[in-house]
Order: C-alpha cells, then structure tokens, then sequence
C-alpha cells in the first residue's frame, strides 16, 4: 500500500474518493466496505471513480425486484434481463463449479424464457469459475438468438469490477473473463448490474437453483 494516498471505497454501496495514507483511518474505512482501490494520485482515482458511475449498484431487494418487473413490463425486441450465478461447495471432493442463468427476452413481440445450467471441471475449480461461466454463456445465448441488448445481473462483484476495469486483472482466470467478455461486447450491448444474492429475488434464486443444480450434476 505504499505510496498509495488516494482511495477509492465503495461504503453503503455508495463509492467516494478518500484521501490519506495506509493507516488507521484508511483502513477502518475498508472494514465493511463493498469494496476499495488505492492510487497514487488524485487524477488516477477520479478516473476509477469514473468508470464506476455506469455500474447498477442497487443493494435493497424491493427495490431490484420492482427495477427488474419494470424492466420486463418494457421490454423491447431484441431485449434480454438475466441473472447469472456460480455454486461451489466445499467438502465435497468435487474438483468442479455449477453454473446457472435465469432471465426474459423477447423477440418478435413474444417474452420467452433465458435459462440454461451446467458445470466447470478441473483442478482448482471454485465459486469464481461458476460465477465466470454463467456470465460470458449468458451474454453468448443471447448473441446466438441475435438479440441487441443484455441487463446481466450477478451478485459477484468481481464480475462487473474487472469488467469496467476498477479491479486490474492480474490472474489467468480474470485475465481470459475479460478477454472473453469485452469479444462479446463487440458484438451485443452489455450493461452490468449488481444485485444482493439469497434475498428473495425471484429471478436470482432461479440461477441460484440452476447453479447448484450445475454442481450436483458435477
């Protein structure tokens, strides 16, 4: 953290910019906080704050669900809301995640149904990979119905964090999300949104289900 004077902390879902050194302060800001980067200058951390400000943050359930029945009430062709989620349980031996999506699209004037699950194997596999392939097969199914436009909702801020660049992608399995994601991004509008997971969200607690089930079938 050296060096670092400027800090980006996201605290009740609200991101401001703080200014001191790694101490005391610094650091009872981050306890509890969504989530935080430090800079070395202010320029630098107004231009994270920045790429931010397109990001749905919406932590209140009533609220989600009332933005997502609107969204479904005025849907447009071309159109898709989808939530995404990853499922991964420890103790079990399993070397795999589950995957699962849940949402609408609608397309020659009918609402139809976007869901699909399965599971990530290999050494290593974990709660990230799930959550990782649920994004970029979500946004790929909606490419292959020649769809224009993605609301894609998780509850994994990593997700839309190294999306829109706030978090550096130094890992190979945040490396190649990116890669992927910005491919598909070419070719469809994606707008990421954050929502609380296991809060009663209909369609949430049906990618919830369609992970797990993922897993299971590991």
């Amino acid at each position: 953290m050296a060096g670092k004077n400027f800090w980006v902390i996201c605290i009740d879902y609200q991101p401001k910019i703080y200014e001191g050194a790694w101490g005391k302060n610094i650091q009872d800001k981050t306890k509890g906080s969504q989530f935080y980067r430090g800079f070395t200058s202010r320029i630098d951390a107004e231009a994270a704050l920045n790429k931010l400000r397109d990001l749905d943050i919406e932590h209140v359930p009533a609220k989600v669900r009332q933005n997502v029945e609107e969204k479904e009430n005025n849907l447009q062709n071309g159109q898709v809301i989808v939530f995404t989620d990853g499922s991964f349980k420890n103790g079990t031996g399993k070397q795999a995640a589950g995957w699962g999506y849940y949402g609408k699209y609608k397309k020659n004037d009918e609402i139809n149904p976007l869901e699909d699950h399965g599971n990530v194997k290999g050494k290593g596999a974990k709660q990230v990979n799930g959550e990782i392939t649920a994004a970029l097969n979500a946004v790929q199914a909606a490419i292959d119905l020649g769809l224009q436009k993605v609301d894609l909702y998780c509850d994994f801020w990593n997700l839309m964090l190294w999306d829109c660049s706030f978090y550096e992608s130094k890992k190979e399995v945040s490396k190649d999300f990116v890669k992927q994601m910005k491919d598909l991004e070419s070719q469809i509008e994606v707008h990421f949104h954050w929502s609380p997971g296991h809060t009663g969200i209909p369609y949430n607690e049906k990618a919830d289900e369609l992970a797990k089930r993922g897993f299971d079938e590991a």
